[in-house]
């Protein structure tokens, strides 16, 4: 009993002092940065970081305000940490602003950022690994992430949403054609007025809006409803292992049992080509 009361106290004071160093680490691996930028004009703006999640808000005409979130892991040198938030990785000429686009060495550190601004902005934003949330920020925007959900609306005219892996959630106002895509998850568009591409290895798809040019749609597995109101246009819908299904009237409908139908709705138009591998087609 003497030898283990020997050792009980260095023990538990070693535990002490490791949770202590724990803490001062914990604290020393995390920083904020604030940046207010003003410009004239209409704002053309890039957000990117390499591990990280991005959200982007309205903000008022003539100034973008980000915040950068800063955390760095095990092995990251924290004194990067610190460099980045007193130096943000934050470029502007006139309205041309970039953000975390020359971000130097980031071992181990990721940065998540907070960013308001006009809502008319061009906008490109990226992460590596991170979600993007857009509340309405963006013309002709490209949202892309390596691995990550896409969730936005209010992007006016065309717009590009790709994830590696991840569900696309988007919102169009205006015209535009729009192309989604991701490698595994789901896609659900609304308020579409133009070309169409959507795509993704596995999930299901949902799309309301009119077809003003070409619609693609393709899932490896997965069901499809498209929403199209009194739209015209050809429809082209095939299923390896489901039905296709239509609320609305096919004229000279053509047909390879219930899983490949064409033909046309409404007098015809724009093609509408929808195939999935396995799951059911449904035109609403």
């Amino acid at each position: 009993m003497r030898i283990a009361m020997k050792y009980l106290v260095p023990a538990t004071a070693f535990l002490v002092a490791l949770a202590a160093l724990a803490a001062v680490s914990a604290q020393a691996a995390e920083a904020t940065f604030d940046r207010t930028l003003t410009f004239s004009g209409r704002a053309d703006l890039t957000v990117s970081t390499g591990a990280g999640n991005i959200h982007i808000t309205p903000g008022a005409p003539g100034q973008i305000h980000v915040v950068g979130h800063i955390r760095s892991g095990w092995g990251s040198d924290d004194n990067r940490v610190r460099e980045l938030a007193a130096h943000p990785p934050i470029e502007q000429t006139g309205n041309i602003v970039r953000i975390g686009l020359h971000q130097g060495n980031l071992h181990n550190i990721s940065i998540d950022y907070e960013v308001q601004a006009p809502a008319d902005s061009f906008l490109d934003a990226g992460s590596g690994s991170g979600a993007i949330i857009d509340d309405g920020v963006g013309a002709n925007a490209k949202l892309n992430t390596g691995s990550g959900n896409i969730h936005a609306t209010g992007l006016r005219g065309g717009f590009t949403a790709e994830t590696g892996s991840g569900s696309i959630y988007a919102e169009q106002t205006g015209q535009g054609d729009v192309k989604a895509e991701t490698g595994s998850g789901s896609i659900e568009l609304r308020n579409l007025n133009g070309a169409l591409r959507a795509q993704t290895g596995s999930g299901s798809i949902k799309v309301t809006g009119a077809p003003a040019g070409p619609w693609r749609l393709e899932t490896g597995s997965g069901s499809v409803e498209v929403w199209t109101g009194s739209s015209a246009f050809d429809l082209d819908a095939e299923s390896g292992s489901g039905g296709v299904h239509s609320d609305r009237d096919i004229v000279t409908r053509e047909t390879g049992g219930h899983h490949h139908v064409t033909g046309k709705i409404n007098g015809g138009g724009p093609l509408v080509h929808i195939e999935t591998g396995s799951g059911n087609i449904r035109i609403h």
